[in-house]
């Protein structure tokens, strides 16, 4: 398999060189450019099987080269090369037919390998076949219906589909990776090979319908309804085929599934476009892990558009609070950007692995998490994720704040990191005393000579610090940012502010927005 590296950045070209033994993994790169003006001859002339594509560049960025290779009908496979603030941008290079994508600042060597290990795999297995008498071709009936997705037509009249009220029904396997532990390496095609046996089985009476196995822990049948008018009559079919695969899964295999269901479509040509909805519909288990069974819904790109640029200055402002530092913004950011997914769904889980592992790579200074790995692969819903990584945040963060005190006793350390991280709560002695197992006293004494000031006048900084920061966005009242910064009213938040700061809030906010 012969591969392009296009990246105007010499030690992304090096690195990527650099790290995978291409020779024995049976791939060669071809050549490597620097802009997309190089970039589109280089093709052109070496004709590679991948390329991998910087989505900015001078001359010609990413998306051009895409839209030029797709005018000039390039059979080559794209894979994106991004930053974290091109996700916009990529959701269109994905739409341009890219096949995949890597973040720069988080990209690793086994990525990278299965991806194009994937992509060599799917190019010999599009090329094998056996020949006939007359020296076309014969594919299989999978192949056929494998190839009809992707838009070819040929031998299409192997398969039992029919043109009209065609659904595409796909689904997977749930916990996956625990139920994939009952098999040992020599056996695991037992479960494929038992599950298309099953599915085949149910559909052998079906009078329009195939399946196929697309990739790993994912599956797909087609349905048509040729001489059924009714959208309601084949609705229902569809959700009876739901029902009995599942129930005949779970009953010999004991698995559990979850299924996408696709709109209706009505010609052959349309076939991509509803194995497409129902994978849309499929990656929302990724918000919903108890919902066996989605549908295909409408979406509107100006919604889609709208939610893209949200989560662009969502991850823009979770990446400033860590690049300066200022943690308590990261954690509002990473809080926000939570909870937009949460409501919105506007990103896959593929996508938001990698921001999740991005953060994490920049907490930890570019150094690569080697942590339980195979735990994180395990998830398969977003809440979980979620508990999993603000863990792994809250580790890192109680480093590096301890790391910011390590000239003082380990107590004194212990009390300012819990000071920065819970100054929103009520904090007294007696408080800090019972956290810690120590008298009241001890910890005002101890604190007032290693910190050269009272305790509760570094909690006012610490308080008011933040209120500063706060009061720069408008969207928060004054009363609010008192409350938010641990305040138990306004007016004595004013006081306080006004002893460190030399004016009232109010006055602060005026000068400084």
């Amino acid at each position: 398999m012969k591969i392009v590296i296009v990246d105007d950045e010499p030690l992304v070209r090096i690195g990527l060189k650099s790290a995978i033994r291409w020779e024995a993994a049976g791939m060669e790169i071809v050549g490597e450019a620097a802009d997309g003006e190089e970039a589109i001859k280089l093709i052109l002339e070496r004709q590679p099987d991948v390329v991998l594509l910087d989505i900015k560049m001078p001359k010609k960025d990413g998306l051009e080269v895409l839209q030029e290779m797709k005018a000039l009908h390039v059979p080559a496979k794209v894979i994106i090369l991004s930053s974290f603030d091109d996700f916009n941008l990529v959701k269109k290079a994905m739409k341009l037919g890219a096949a995949d994508y890597f973040h720069k600042p988080s990209m690793n060597v086994q990525e990278i390998e299965a991806v194009l290990s994937k992509l060599k795999e799917e190019a010999e297995s599009g090329s094998e076949g056996s020949h006939s008498l007359s020296g076309g071709s014969v594919q299989s009936k999978e192949d056929v219906v494998r190839q009809m997705v992707r838009g070819s037509l040929d031998g299409i009249r192997q398969t039992k589909l029919q043109e009209g009220n065609l659904y595409a029904l796909l689904f997977t396997i749930k916990n996956y990776t625990q139920v994939a532990k009952r098999y040992t390496k020599d056996n695991a095609s037992i479960l494929p090979n038992t599950i298309g046996n099953i599915v085949s089985e149910l559909l052998s009476k079906e009078p329009e319908a195939e399946y196929m196995q697309l990739e790993d822990n994912l599956y797909a049948v087609l349905v048509s309804h040729s001489g059924t008018k009714s959208m309601q009559a084949s609705f229902a079919h569809v959700n009876e085929l739901v029902y009995l695969i599942s129930a005949a899964l779970k009953r010999f295999v004991n698995i559990d599934t979850v299924f996408g269901i696709s709109g209706p479509v009505q010609v052959y040509q349309e076939c991509g476009q509803a194995v497409m909805q129902a994978q849309q519909a499929l990656a929302r288990k990724f918000y919903h892990p108890n919902d066996p069974i989605f549908y295909a819904q409408a979406h509107r790109d100006g919604d889609a558009e709208q939610a893209l640029e949200q989560v662009n200055a969502h991850i823009a402002a979770m990446k400033n609070g860590l690049k300066e530092e200022k943690y308590d913004e990261f954690a509002r950011s990473l809080s926000a950007w939570e909870q937009f997914l949460q409501q919105s769904e506007c990103m896959d889980e593929k996508d938001v692995r990698k921001i999740y592992q991005g953060l994490l790579f920049m907490l930890k200074d570019g150094e690569e998490y080697w942590g339980d790995a195979n735990r994180l692969e395990e998830i398969e819903d977003f809440s979980e994720l979620s508990v999993v990584y603000h863990s792994l945040f809250n580790e890192r963060l109680a480093e590096k704040l301890s790391q910011q005190h390590k000239e003082y006793s380990p107590l004194i350390r212990g009390i300012l990191q819990y000071i920065d991280t819970n100054y929103r709560e009520e904090i007294s002695l007696k408080s800090l005393g019972e956290q810690f197992h120590v008298s009241p006293n001890y910890v005002s004494r101890l604190f007032k000579q290693e910190v050269n000031r009272g305790l509760f006048d570094y909690l006012n900084e610490v308080r008011i610090e933040k209120a500063k920061e706060l009061l720069l966005d408008y969207r928060y009242k004054i009363y609010e940012v008192a409350d938010m910064t641990g305040f138990n009213s306004q007016v004595h938040f004013a006081i306080v502010f006004h002893k460190y700061v030399g004016m009232a809030p109010k006055e602060y906010r005026k000068e400084t927005v």
